[in-house]
């Protein structure tokens, strides 16, 4: 069963949301799944029908997806997410796009931008059709669109985001990212001074809590750090709030103790990627964010 997301649906895709901004509640005594994302990107040209790009976005009930695709053509940013019910499951999505319009009598590109949310309920398994700029025409040479299909496998334990995408084109930019809010993250630091490094601290923080104190030892010195998680400020722009840019990273807020010095703050998300900080005296914390293990 194939559905393809019309204009007179963007008005009830304001009252359902995305999963991320209604906070989706879990059922304590629910069996746990997971929720998996195939997408294809498609394209028609003269006649011709293509796949660009595909990907596999999975993870637990709450992850949202983000997309991006970018053409000679057409560029596509969209938020993605999932409001689940025993057969079906409504996946309702905001929307950027740009397309070439034209040029101008420079010979410079002119570009039309539309922003919109779009709202439709399939059957677990069933495949929505994504249009960048509406249904194709029969008569339209060139169109591109994106096909959706939402599945569910039930899962035991807790299960964590993962991500595959294959680019079939070289000339198109395809990506797909689980967006997973983390509510507990591990902390990976160690002190370095020039190729002298601390033994690695490792630390459990849950976001908007209370922190902790951390000591390390480097060339006979030891260092006492206040480290606390804390969210990313908001999203300065309209788009970036619609998209909800940052709402998986967290920021590492690191303080000495009875020093006047300010705070110092680096953001990142759980990606296991050495975050840098610079610190007064010439020494430099290095930091990872990683998702917990299983418990």
């Amino acid at each position: 069963m194939r559905s393809s997301w019309r204009s007179r649906l963007s008005v009830a895709a304001a009252g359902i949301g995305l999963g991320l901004g209604l906070g989706r509640a879990a059922e304590p005594q629910a069996p746990n799944y997971r929720v998996t994302y195939h997408l294809r990107a498609v394209e028609r040209a003269g006649g011709v029908v293509g796949v660009l790009a595909t990907a596999v976005v999975s993870g637990p009930p709450e992850t949202d997806l983000r997309l991006s695709l970018q053409t000679g053509r057409t560029e596509l940013e969209g938020l993605l997410g999932t409001l689940p019910e025993p057969d079906t499951v409504n996946l309702a999505g905001v929307f950027f796009a740009r397309r070439q319009a034209g040029r101008s009598r420079r010979g410079l590109p002119l570009w039309e931008e539309d922003t919109y949310r779009r709202w439709t309920r399939v059957p677990w398994g069933g495949t929505a059709r994504l249009y960048p700029f509406g249904p194709a025409s029969v008569n339209q040479g060139h169109v591109v669109w994106v096909e959706v299909t939402v599945s569910r496998e039930f899962a035991a334990g807790e299960t964590r985001a993962s991500e595959e995408t294959t680019i079939v084109d070289s000339t198109v930019a395809f990506e797909a990212r689980a967006v997973v809010p983390p509510r507990r993250v591990t902390v990976r630091m160690s002190l370095v001074r020039g190729d002298t490094a601390s033994s690695p601290r490792v630390v459990d923080l849950v976001p908007e809590t209370t922190g902790r104190r951390v000591r390390f030892t480097l060339g006979g010195e030891t260092f006492d750090f206040d480290v606390t998680l804390e969210r990313p400020d908001p999203p300065r722009t309209g788009r970036d709030s619609a998209l909800a840019v940052g709402v998986d990273m967290v920021c590492l807020r690191l303080v000495v103790p009875g020093a006047a010095e300010p705070a110092r703050l680096r953001c990142g998300r759980p990606d296991n990627i050495a975050r840098r900080v610079a610190l007064t005296g010439g020494d430099t914390l290095v930091a990872t964010f990683a998702w917990p293990a299983v418990r």
